[in-house]
């Protein structure tokens, strides 16, 4: 990835972050090696600062995401803003933390201490988020293409083990997780809030969103016309 400015004089990218460095998660990103699979792109067809809310908001985790993302507490989520950048963490919920080696999806990363461990979110002012969990870390980058279109892409790393032990791993989380209600998923559904793709939840949300922007219940109407003639007439009087 690379940073471009404008100004030949523009502070050093270090200084631009210097703020925000030690509050991301512990993961030691060049330990680490690109996931082949977890380079996505998507496109939203929605505004880029509707999928930056949606990005940072925390309180439709346990709604949006009550199954794909059931292994966080999110009753127990921390967030807030350093300067312009944004931050989120939240713990493993305590069903998945006990039983957290043989239910992950792919092998943890073994440099993050376990009292650490669960979801790093951030948002690096305006455009490029990070998320840092007990298995990956990922970038997030949100390209703006018109008012309403955003690309998405996302690049992902993880442990440097072999095939195999991600195998294991995969058949491990299988396992212990066949046996989970997961009424909300339907494989021969196309809706995107069955899919089981907690991105496919987001993108739709998004786009719902952006649809209901056009809706003629924001046009100005009677009401808004009248309290602005009220609103003159009260200030001529």
């Amino acid at each position: 990835m690379f940073f471009v400015h404008p100004e030949p004089d523009a502070d050093p990218l270090s200084q631009w972050f210097s703020r925000v460095g030690e509050h991301l998660g512990p993961h030691q990103y060049d330990l680490l090696i690109e996931y082949a699979e977890g380079r996505t792109r998507h496109e939203i067809k929605a505004n880029w600062k509707i999928v930056v809310e949606n990005y940072i908001d925390g309180y439709h985790l346990a709604f949006l995401h009550s199954e794909t993302l059931h292994m966080y507490d999110h009753a127990k989520q921390e967030s807030g803003f350093v300067g312009p950048y944004f931050l989120f963490y939240e713990p493993l919920s305590e069903s998945y933390a006990a039983n957290v080696e043989k239910q992950a999806e792919m092998p943890l990363i073994d440099h993050v201490p376990s009292e650490m461990r669960g979801a790093w979110v951030s948002m690096l002012f305006p455009n490029i988020g990070l998320t840092e969990s007990e298995s990956s870390w990922s970038t997030f980058h949100v390209i703006p293409i018109a008012a309403d279109l955003t690309i998405v892409e996302t690049r992902t790393k993880v442990m440097p083990v072999s095939d195999w032990e991600f195998t294991k791993q995969s058949v491990s989380s299988w396992w212990n997780f066949k046996g989970r209600d997961r009424e909300k998923f339907d494989p021969h559904d196309d809706d995107p809030l069955t899919s089981g793709d907690f991105m496919a939840e987001d993108i739709y949300a998004c786009e719902q969103q952006q649809k209901a922007m056009r809706s003629p219940k924001f046009a100005i109407g009677p009401t808004a016309k009248n309290l602005k003639n009220w609103y003159s007439s009260s200030r001529r009087g």
